[in-house]
């Protein structure tokens, strides 16, 4: 169903309230991105691989992206449990063997599906990487007007930053539309910690940054201000007042409410589509099956803690944009500051995995992927620090690209963590 306006919203609202109806809680999907690339990390395009990848699975579907040779795997709406976590994983395994398999008969040469928060090649920020989607041309235009971003020795045009950009998407499904709108407000306090634990991508345009995870600022900085932290004026915020903050906004391409929601490429959002559900989007794509299993368990089994028992106050947004700021710079090595008192990230984060280690056993199971989070944090070491160490291998910057995907690579067909 289709919302053109907020008044269309309202009375659909009316009519819900009227037919009350109480669809199932935390009914999950996710969306993981990569990149296609040779052994020396250039870019394969995708274009001609997903039809194929489309005909072989039922459980999944395969799309593009911004990115020529970015591929994005979307997984149909299930209820939460260990067990569908567990066949997820396989299912992942198995289309990356296949997207593998199929891209080395297509474009034959070696393959490998890179996931990475960041695309370290500097070839796929140009041009003839844009999507030829009607979508990724017209976006590219749109960002054309901001100023260029500058890495290092580097300037990026605006129009190129989401080629190189990899995310995973988990989308919940509420009780009811309160019930979503609260389900965005509490995962919008949580972003920090999101960002701290996935933190991945400290190398773009084969130039190293000093920023943990230098996607988010980057995407921020091209998207003129449409991306990051929602830019609410009241917070928390309801399911009406959020729609009204997406109609205050002028439409880049969209022609309906529902249509203007996707170009807020914002941390988290609420998507008017039927049933009603958030969107956590701020994670990067880890390396290994098993360690985005892990972000979307503790996603999940924060979640649900939080609205089950939490008491907390909501924080106030500024606070929650410094942390976001300290996340985005220092991951597991900072310092959160909640209600005016700071706290170390790594005592923050071991008491949420705690947590969401109680959340998950609210829905009568065992956490299975947990353990990989708190690993990070105990060892205070992110996949940022092994993929800057792994850059550092080799004399030249194409050795420096060419080893670093084939080390995670190595990882990632095998589902071994990287930490």
């Amino acid at each position: 169903m289709e919302f053109r306006t907020v008044d269309d919203l309202k009375k659909y609202l009316e009519k819900l309230e009227k037919y009350r109806h109480h669809p199932e809680d935390y009914i999950f999907g996710i969306e993981i991105e990569g990149a296609l690339v040779d052994k020396e990390g250039k870019p394969l395009a995708v274009k001609e691989i997903i039809p194929q990848l489309n005909r072989i699975y039922q459980d999944f579907d395969f799309g593009g992206e911004a990115g020529a040779c970015q591929l994005e795997i979307r997984s149909p709406p299930r209820s939460f449990s260990s067990e569908m976590l567990r066949e997820k994983e396989e299912y992942l395994m198995d289309a990356i063997e296949d997207i593998v398999e199929i891209a080395e008969r297509v474009h034959k040469t070696e393959a490998i599906f890179l996931l990475l928060g960041a695309n370290p090649h500097p070839e796929v920020l140009s041009d003839k990487w844009i999507s030829d989607s009607e979508r990724a041309r017209k976006m590219a235009e749109w960002r054309s007007q901001f100023p260029d971003i500058r890495i290092a020795n580097r300037v990026i045009s605006p129009k190129h930053i989401a080629l190189a950009i990899q995310s995973i998407h988990i989308h919940i499904q509420g009780k009811g539309p309160q019930d979503v709108a609260d389900k965005f407000n509490r995962l919008l306090y949580m972003v920090p910690e999101h960002i701290a634990l996935a933190a991945n991508s400290p190398v773009i345009d084969g130039e190293v940054v000093d920023y943990a995870e230098a996607r988010l600022l980057l995407y921020e900085m091209a998207d003129g201000g449409n991306a990051g932290l929602p830019k609410l004026k009241k917070y928390p915020i309801d399911f009406i007042g959020y729609g009204e903050y997406v109609a205050s906004f002028k439409p880049i391409l969209a022609k309906t409410l529902t249509e203007m929601i996707k170009e807020r490429h914002e941390d988290n959002r609420i998507r008017f589509e039927i049933p009603f559900r958030v969107e956590n989007r701020v994670c990067a794509t880890q390396c290994t099956i098993r360690e985005n299993m892990a972000l979307i368990e503790y996603i999940i089994g924060r979640l649900k803690y939080a609205q089950r028992w939490s008491r907390q106050a909501f924080p106030s947004l500024k606070e929650i944009e410094i942390n976001r700021i300290e996340a985005i710079k220092n991951s597991i090595r900072g310092k959160f500051i909640w209600s005016g008192k700071s706290v170390g990230a790594k005592e923050y984060l071991l008491s949420s995995i705690e947590k969401a280690e109680k959340g998950i056993r609210a829905f009568d199971i065992q956490p299975r992927y947990l353990h990989i989070l708190k690993r990070r944090v105990e060892k205070r070491k992110t996949s940022a620090d092994v993929v800057k160490r792994w850059f550092k291998r080799g004399d030249s910057e194409e050795e420096r690209i060419a080893y670093l995907v084939n080390r995670i690579w190595e990882h990632t067909r095998k589902n071994k963590c990287i930490i």
